[in-house]
């Protein structure tokens, strides 16, 4: 027996040495006892082999049956099994000539649930339907609520049934010798009956049970919240205005937009005013325009504005017979920017079922599922990464696998994990063996213990817009500016809110989707917020993405296609900013948020939120390369706190166009499909980017997550986005008739006062006032209202006078006037600011000396005007540039004699 010393060497033991030594010395009686031992043995052999040859068993000649079923199968079984018996109760209830075994079912369903036996067939027909179904890779799609709701509707039926046949003042036990009668709610019906009459008396049963037939119904139908919300706000509402309409006699409609009817105060008498007023001429200076609707008698009473608004979480104020609102007396300390409205007007937010459509899902068989899970584990057991799958999760556009490393065995019996590395090499054999277009494998998961290997699917679900916002992810951010991108991997929608981000940088190559992202994150803004808490700044160099939103309220002005501007645009973003600070250092706050608050505390307006979107950064970077850069890194700096964000895209994601100083300030990031690897490191700092699929499929990086998350991106028609850009174009608003001018207005309508049939017509939702019409002929005067002497009284637009406390605090000198254009032209806010900031470029002191120096000397160059001045060479060459583009000198001669003089006659 050997063994191993502590120096590793192999050592005998004494033992066996001597049991050697005395076997040698033993000699023939060792060999004698050795051949016994060997005949002892053979015989135990033979004796052995006897005994096996004795109990062999018997062949079985009988084949073998597998009569094993898999879990589809055992469900297609039983449905059927469900089906037919429920065509045999269907027949014992209808057929007058029945066995024993139908009229003992029958006896027992009338017993056990009275009328409602009826329905037991139809519930076991509907589960048997389901079964096979779903045994034959077809399920429908089928919720557990809806189950419930039915459970839940079944059981009020029943009760109620008993509570009809049997009087109020009986109890439990008569309950039962109505359900032995085989009627009402059955055992079931009387028993829940008796003790709901007992626990709580009719009233209150019928009660408890009304509402939770309501609630199985919403079970039912499957009813959104919101939906449901604004059902009951609408019939609210009905139920508030109908005393208020009978009240109120019909009057005459008056042009007061959505202006509510406001009491009449008695000590303002009003004298006659002449008939047949013409309407005041449009006037194209004003930045917005207001537009006139019916009285609020007529408008209060359809209640599709209240569901309008219900389903999108606020009331429509026109609706509401309340007390006379003031509007609140703007600012006069802060000066307010420019285009910004000084009362809020009356916006609507569009419907969301009216503006968007439902998407379509992709359910992938269970068979496809398994193959492809015994060729991904096949696959890397034979290139020696041993895994096994521990998770599927199906989204619309990839499958995702979870893979678990398994071990290896090694050499001398130690195990070894696989590297994750390994498995993330072999993407390219997998795809090879999946027959996939491409499959990216995520090294590892964060927050799994798996590898994920995502493989395309075969059949690409529809993401739309409409699902995502109305998903409980979507509403749980508590934020204006939340937008939703699409849905990850395993299907859950992806949301997030744009104020955190606070910036978005999206790249990638032509078709990827990257426009269509875009045009979701603007319309998922514009369905949630009004002209008033949201503007936009929209640049596109390529004439074709975003020249379609001109004419919406939202814009502070028209987009911005020539190049040349957009350098303006960032100044003018800058400089509010700028403002927006020192605002926020005037009262004391933070951020915009904080602003807001207090602004409301006030009474005094608000900023809206102000979103940069700049189609394409790369023509941006060759035209002026260092501006742009400089431009934007410092609003992406600060304009976080003043509620001001940039959304920028660009299709070509190279070092030049996205620098690393765009990219320190841009932490949040989408990238679609690129061309190859350095791409994608340029937008994520990572690869995978380059294994994308395209159309929508992205990498969105988030700025509070370790690694980006692949996700669909959800999808916006053309006829969608139209039908919201016409819906904000033709959006109706009262923005300068307050509650004090409607009341003068009532006050006019009381005195009989006439006016021409269809001077005051609002203008249908389709129409758009491109030119104003040509002005009337110059109307007469206008009565008087007598006020107090509170204030002067100065004359409002051809109609009656108003107040000037009821006045608009911003209004023009000339008054302005009620028309029917439905679109708000907005002037351009950053040409006048080039402009000004060019002239204040060449203000420089030396400037008239150095062009009469230049008129007395006729010459010029920059060399003559340092020695003249004796000023340095960048200042002279900025006198020489000014002169040149004004005309004073002619262009360089290409030599180095001076400059010629054009003109010579100074200026008056």
């Amino acid at each position: 027996m050997t063994r191993k010393s502590p120096d590793g060497r192999r050592t005998t033991s004494k033992k066996n040495t001597t049991k050697k030594v005395q076997a040698t010395r033993g000699g023939t009686s060792g060999r004698s006892s050795s051949a016994s031992r060997r005949t002892s043995s053979s015989k135990r052999t033979s004796s052995k082999r006897s005994n096996s040859s004795t109990r062999r068993p018997k062949r079985n000649l009988l084949p073998k049956f597998n009569f094993s079923l898999d879990l589809q199968q055992k469900a297609l079984v039983v449905g059927i099994i469900l089906i037919f018996t429920t065509g045999i109760l269907v027949l014992s209830l209808i057929s007058p000539n029945r066995g024993i075994l139908p009229m003992t079912l029958e006896r027992w369903l009338r017993t056990l649930f009275g009328w409602g036996g009826i329905l037991v067939p139809l519930f076991m027909a509907g589960t048997g339907i389901y079964l096979v179904l779903w045994g034959m890779d077809q399920p429908p799609r089928f919720s557990g609520w809806r189950v419930t709701g039915a459970v839940l509707l079944f059981l009020v039926f029943s009760t109620f049934a008993s509570l009809i046949v049997v009087n109020q003042s009986e109890g439990v036990l008569d309950y039962m010798a109505v359900a032995r009668n085989q009627q009402g709610g059955g055992y079931l019906g009387g028993v829940l009956a008796g003790l709901s009459v007992q626990a709580f008396d009719t009233i209150g049963t019928v009660f408890i049970l009304l509402i939770l037939g309501l609630l199985g119904a919403i079970l039912v139908s499957g009813v959104s919240r919101t939906d449901f919300g604004a059902f009951i706000t609408a019939a609210w509402q009905g139920l508030r205005e109908r005393p208020v309409r009978e009240a109120v006699p019909e009057q005459r409609p008056l042009p007061l937009g959505n202006a509510r009817r406001e009491p009449v105060r008695p000590n303002r008498p009003v004298r006659d005013l002449p008939r047949n007023e013409p309407p005041p001429p449009p006037d194209d200076d004003i930045p917005f325009e207001v537009d006139q609707e019916p009285p609020a008698a007529e408008t209060a009473a359809p209640a599709a504005a209240a569901t309008r608004n219900g389903s999108r979480g606020r009331r429509n104020t026109a609706a509401q017979p309340a007390e006379p609102e003031i509007a609140a007396t703007p600012p006069t300390d802060l000066d307010e920017p420019e285009g910004q409205l000084q009362r809020e007007p009356n916006w609507q937010l569009p419907v969301l079922a009216e503006v968007l459509e439902s998407g379509s899902d992709q359910e992938i068989s269970n068979d496809s599922i398994r193959e492809q899970v015994e060729v991904i584990e096949h696959t890397l057991e034979s290139f020696g990464a041993p895994a096994i799958v521990v998770d599927i999760n199906q989204g619309p556009t990839v499958t995702q696998f979870g893979v678990e490393p398994q071990f290896l065995e090694m050499r001398g019996g130690k195990r070894t994990k696989v590297k994750v590395g390994k498995i993330a090499s072999l993407a390219d054999d997998l795809a090879l063996a999946l027959a996939a277009h491409s499959v990216r494998v995520q090294a590892p998961v964060p927050g799994k213990g798996y590898v994920g290997i995502e493989v395309p699917n075969t059949a690409t679900a529809l993401v739309s817009l409409r699902d995502l916002m109305e998903s409980g992810d979507y509403q749980k951010i508590k934020s204006p500016v939340r937008i939703g991108l699409g849905q990850n991997v395993a299907g859950q929608p992806v949301c997030t809110d744009l104020s955190k981000m606070p910036h978005l940088l999206v790249a990638g190559t032509t078709g990827s989707g990257k426009s269509v992202c875009v045009n979701a994150i603007i319309a998922c803004l514009l369905l949630e917020n009004t002209p008033e808490e949201l503007k936009f700044v929209m640049v596109d160099p390529k004439r074709v993405e975003l020249t379609g939103y001109n004419g919406i309220p939202h814009l502070v002005a028209p987009v911005v296609v020539e190049m040349d501007r957009v350098i303006g645009v960032l100044q003018w973003a800058i400089r509010e900013m700028e403002n927006r600070y020192k605002r926020f250092a005037e009262i004391g706050a933070r951020n915009i948020v904080e602003y807001n608050k207090k602004m409301g505390r006030k009474k005094r307006n608000k900023l809206p939120y102000i979103v940069i979107v700049i189609d394409e950064l790369a023509d941006l970077m060759m035209l002026s390369p260092e501006e742009t850069e400089r431009g934007i890194s410092r609003l992406a700096q600060m304009a976080r706190a003043t509620g001001m964000h940039m959304i920028i895209a660009t299709q070509r994601p190279s070092v030049d166009v996205v620098t690393g100083l765009i990219k320190a300030n841009f932490p949040a990031r989408i990238a679609f499909a690129v061309a190859s690897s350095t791409d994608s490191r340029v937008i994520l700092d990572s690869t995978g980017a380059e294994r994308l699929l395209g159309k929508g499929d992205m990498l969105f990086q988030s700025p509070d997550a370790a690694a980006p998350v692949r996700l669909q991106g959800c999808y916006v028609s053309e006829d969608e986005l139209d039908r919201l850009i016409d819906y904000w174009k033709t959006a109706r608003r009262y923005n300068l008739i307050t509650a004090e001018d409607a009341q003068a207005r009532s006050l006019i309508e009381e005195r009989s006062v006439t006016l021409p049939e269809g001077e005051y017509e609002a203008a249908p939702p389709s129409r758009r006032v491109s030119t104003p019409p040509p002005p009337p002929a110059a109307p007469e005067p206008a009565a008087e209202i007598e006020e107090s002497d509170e204030a002067e009284e100065i004359l409002a637009p051809d109609i009656v006078e108003v107040p000037p406390e009821f006045a608009p605090v911003a209004a023009p000198a000339a008054p302005p006037p009620v028309t029917t254009a439905t679109t708000i032209e907005q002037p351009p806010l950053w040409e006048d600011l080039v402009e000004r900031e060019q002239e204040e470029e060449f203000d420089d002191d030396l400037l008239e000396e150095a062009i009469t120096a230049v008129r007395e000397m006729n010459k010029a160059s920059t060399s003559l005007l340092q020695r003249r001045f004796r000023i340095g060479y960048t200042r002279a060459a900025r006198i020489i540039d000014y002169m040149e583009e004004k005309g004073i000198i002619g262009p360089p001669t290409g030599t180095s004699k001076a400059r010629d003089v054009l003109d010579l006659t100074p200026e008056e």
